[in-house]
């Protein structure tokens, strides 16, 4: 009798030990799965970050027109500076030092913290005539959802 309530324990013993390697494993796959998803790019996200962020100073659309800001249509891999615009003159000097090209990666860099980008920007400035100030995006998929949906504007 004690050899089958032995046996019978680690039968229970190796059903739950199966169990339990199966839900970690399940949920592993979850996480794997969850990641990937969000690891990809999200063009309507992207596009309601560009409305709720850019579109309050920037054109978004194929009129190419100059507001607040320069307009953005096509600013993936464009050289900084090269819309007919009247920057201000810690960007016209930046460019200057060291010529920028709008890439997926310096677009990247400048959406984290443009004033760290371009010192003394004026779109990171907070002032009476300029009151919707861009100091960044913390989130990297964020910013990862926002240059993707930039990148469509061609």
């Amino acid at each position: 009798m004690a050899i089958l309530d032995e046996s019978w324990r680690e039968v229970r013993v190796k059903k739950w030990r199966i169990l339990v390697v199966g839900l970690i494993v399940l949920a592993s796959l979850a996480m794997v799965v969850g990641l990937w998803i969000r690891m990809r790019s999200d063009l309507r996200v992207g596009e309601l970050l560009a409305r709720n962020n850019c579109d309050v100073c920037h054109d978004l659309t194929r009129a190419k027109k100059n507001e607040k800001g320069p307009y953005l249509w096509g600013i993936v891999n464009r050289p900084a500076g090269s819309v007919e615009f009247p920057y201000s003159g810690p960007f016209l000097n930046r460019i200057r030092e060291r010529p920028v090209v709008w890439t997926e990666e310096n677009l990247e860099r400048f959406i984290t913290n443009p004033a760290l980008f371009i010192p003394q920007i004026q779109m990171a400035q907070h002032t009476i005539e300029h009151p919707y100030a861009f100091e960044g995006m913390d989130s990297s998929a964020n910013r990862r959802d926002l240059i993707a949906w930039l990148k469509t504007l061609q």
